[in-house]
């Protein structure tokens, strides 16, 4: 068995509501096992003998969608990547630790639109981007930054979920007991 890790992005923001125990229900009902779920926003670690993330993930926002109605993308992370990512954030020298953010995305960008992202820095925000994870700095805070998630995703032109980097090392204590 393999363990992974769902992320959710669009749920529980901007009024659309997925509760935690249906999350867990609708793990369930498509197989996985030894789910536990990380605070209300759509974390859930999982165990499972599939190796098709794509496949999960087209399942999990599928049944989600069946659930709530509405579109929810669901990015998966195996324990190792999860770890791997989580290892170092390459800003956590410009500041304040609250600041620093990770938006995981369902693919690796390519070259072309990640250098487009860095070159939208404005001095306050700062990111990074590391094959499919793109490490950020938020200067003023992120609910203060326009550079943020649904930003990330327009300039790459790929799906992705943004969390506190205080959360990710969270998800991966968790994960790891």
């Amino acid at each position: 068995m393999s363990t992974y890790i769902a992320l959710l992005r669009g749920v529980n923001v901007g009024g659309v509501i997925l509760e935690m125990e249906d999350f867990r229900t609708i793990l369930e009902y498509i197989g996985f096992q030894k789910i536990r779920i990380y605070i209300q926003s759509g974390n859930a670690i999982f165990e499972t003998n599939d190796t098709s993330r794509k496949k999960m993930e087209a399942e999990i926002s599928y049944e989600i969608r069946s659930k709530i109605d509405k579109p929810v993308v669901a990015v998966l992370l195996t324990l190792e990547e999860l770890r791997s990512v989580v290892a170092a954030h390459p800003l956590a020298s410009f500041g304040d630790p609250e600041n620093l953010y990770v938006t995981v995305l369902a693919q690796e960008p390519g070259a072309a639109d990640a250098a487009i992202l860095l070159d939208t820095m404005n001095g306050v925000d700062t990111h990074e981007v590391v094959g499919r994870t793109v490490y950020s700095y938020y200067g003023e805070g992120y609910d203060k930054s326009r550079r943020t998630n649904n930003f990330i995703e327009k300039v790459l032109k790929i799906s992705g979920t943004t969390r506190s980097w205080a959360t990710m090392r969270a998800i991966v204590e968790l994960a790891s007991s």
